[in-house]
């Protein structure tokens, strides 16, 4: 995952084109295509762009966890236990979340941290 804004300027950039690649390539031949067609075309592949962008907003977002998570429910310090994927549904569509899960080792419950 990208560390500073120049690497993430350069992923964005990437996942952007392959986007507009993938459009060209299944956009209709001149004298076939309608404008409904030119508008589903270029609809789908902002939404890919949209989504991809989130995503990798997201990944940089999740790199950052807390120090210490604490037990709501016996006030004992919690234990990661590794990344949990979750697709979530945004305003803008579907996106895949991977957020660090804890379990309390007394009590055995388990929570993701706000954020």
């Amino acid at each position: 995952m990208p560390t500073n804004h120049e690497q993430l300027k350069q992923e964005l950039l990437e996942q952007a084109e392959k986007a507009i690649e993938k459009m060209l390539k299944e956009l209709p031949e001149a004298d076939e295509i309608t404008l409904a067609g030119l508008e589903q075309a270029t609809g789908d592949m902002g939404r890919a762009i949209m989504q991809q962008t989130l995503q990798s907003l997201m990944k940089v977002k999740q790199r950052t966890r807390p120090d210490e998570v604490w037990c709501e429910h016996c006030h004992e310090r919690m234990s990661r236990r590794g990344q949990r994927k979750k697709r979530v549904v945004t305003v803008r569509g579907e996106v895949e979340a991977e957020r660090q899960y804890y379990v309390c080792p007394s009590c055995g419950a388990g929570r993701f941290p706000p954020g």
